[in-house]
């Protein structure tokens, strides 16, 4: 099963209607990851989590630049970044830089 299906599937979305908007939901999220992950291709054990992240990206349509809005006394705050728990199962996929010191071996 491929992604689009998957996260039409947690989306409860049964038609085709939305079927670009979710790929780009997709593309994002993997993009997101990718520049998190110092990567250029996804681990596909970390598919589930570029499902999330476009889940979250999803939810958050229509309210793309707002911090945080309240209405009728209830008050919502959006972060703009990975959320921490998706953050911590993505750092098993880091590569981290490795930065040389000059003339190291020189002696």
């Amino acid at each position: 099963m491929i992604q689009l299906e998957k996260l039409k599937i947690r989306l409860g979305i049964n038609d085709t209607s939305q079927d670009n908007l979710l790929n780009m939901l997709l593309e994002d999220a993997e993009g997101e990851i990718l520049d998190f992950c110092n990567r250029d291709k996804l681990p596909i054990k970390a598919e589930p989590l570029q499902r999330e992240l476009a889940i979250i990206y999803y939810n958050r349509l229509g309210s793309e630049g707002e911090v945080s809005r309240s209405e009728g006394g209830v008050s919502v705050s959006y972060s703009t970044e990975i959320p921490e728990n998706i953050k911590n199962r993505l750092i098993a996929f880091r590569r981290l830089k490795l930065v040389g010191v000059a003339n190291a071996n020189k002696e």
